[in-house]
């Protein structure tokens, strides 16, 4: 079996050697049904992921529109899979090398813009939880679908920049499995599992850490009011209560500062009553609330869990090859190669799950499609 992508058959493609081995080589029919059924799994879940985002409008909330985008993302990654599968099957590229110039790029634009979107969907979650009230007044479905655009614009920079414009430029001969240009040098062979990896990971632990570490220092409470509660408003501070949902998520009870004179208060929080500040009354402060703030850390909790389990072990596999491929191949055996080169695919069938588990109203809306009843 041949997979034809780089994540998927980097240990195989990198050496012509093996072409003699593959020329050989029976197709395995068992080889084959299981990349199919991958895929077609990928595919499925995610197409189901994006019809339940259509039919049921609750969904479509600020916080899922990154879901939304992440969706999109990994229904296309299994899109680019079939020609994988097709590659596997018949044991060669089956198209010309201007398209796999061209291809290569744009899978690498897909996969790495559905990384960037973790990404994206954990700096969401920082800026929600270091600054609530002014990340509840700025945000929007517009502003969600501006910053959703961001992983596309600088994926598709970055990738045909780095794979189809050098092969062009130096008439890069791809070979009978569409190989890229890096994939024969060490160091060029190394960026792209940092830019599709490591350099995410790294944002993401950081960020995911800064998160926990601010919720366990303010929000570690239990007892809280059901509004935030504006009090002192006519002292230049505004004290805020989290409203307790009842729920065993980290969000409890917090204490928001606001200095009424600082320069970021133009903007204000909204509220019930525009003159209550100067008269010193108390009213209610609109933001997040708590059960949409632990209804969004659950979901990307569970998230980062699939991006790193599905990511790390090839990561490695790949790092190591790129400074001693000797200890790759063929120090691990053919068949783990490919196992842990489809694993990244993992992730993109990970994510729909994700949302399932983490997300009752996402998951009902599934179940009732399945039973073709509508509320």
């Amino acid at each position: 079996m041949l997979v034809e992508d780089y994540f998927a058959n980097s240990t195989e493609l990198l050496s012509e050697t093996t072409i003699t081995e593959q020329k050989t080589r029976s197709v395995n029919i068992h080889g084959i049904l299981w990349p199919i059924l991958f895929t077609v799994l990928i595919i499925v879940a995610n197409f189901l992921s994006l019809v339940a985002f259509c039919i049921e409008k609750r969904l479509r909330t600020y916080n899922n529109y990154f879901i939304i985008n992440l969706t999109i993302l990994d229904f296309m990654t299994g899109l680019f899979l079939i020609l994988s599968v097709v590659h596997t099957h018949i044991g060669y590229y089956p198209f010309s090398q201007d398209i796999c110039k061209v291809t290569s790029a744009l899978r690498s634009v897909i996969v790495n813009a559905s990384n960037l979107a973790v990404v994206l969907i954990c700096a969401d979650r920082h800026q929600a939880t270091y600054d609530p009230i002014n990340h509840f007044i700025s945000r929007s479905k517009r502003m969600a679908v501006i910053k959703n655009l961001i992983p596309w614009t600088v994926s598709l920079v970055f990738w045909f920049l780095y794979i189809t414009v050098p092969e062009f430029i130096i008439d890069f001969d791809n070979g009978r499995h569409c190989i890229r240009w890096y994939t024969v040098r060490t160091l060029p062979g190394i960026v792209p599992f940092i830019t599709f990896f490591y350099l995410p990971f790294t944002i993401i632990a950081v960020l995911y850490f800064r998160i926990v570490a601010k919720i366990q220092a303010t929000l570690g409470g239990k007892n809280v009011e059901k509004r935030f509660v504006m009090k002192d408003a006519n002292k230049g501070k505004i004290t805020a209560e989290l409203p307790d949902d009842g729920m065993t998520s980290a969000v409890s009870t917090a204490t928001i500062n606001v200095d009424l004179s600082s320069d970021n208060f133009d903007q204000g929080p909204k509220m019930k009553n525009d003159n209550a500040a100067n008269n010193g009354k108390k009213t209610t402060v609109k933001r997040e609330t708590a059960t949409e703030m632990s209804k969004a850390t659950r979901t990307l909790f569970v998230i980062v869990i699939a991006f790193v389990v599905s990511w790390l072990p090839q990561s490695i596999i790949m790092l190591i090859y790129s400074i001693e491929p000797v200890l790759v191949v063929p120090g691990l055996p053919r068949p783990a190669r490919l196992f842990f080169g489809w694993m990244p695919y993992l992730n993109s069938l990970l994510n729909p799950i994700s949302y399932a588990v983490s997300q009752p109203l996402f998951r009902s809306t599934i179940f009732n499609m399945f039973l073709c009843r509508r509320k």
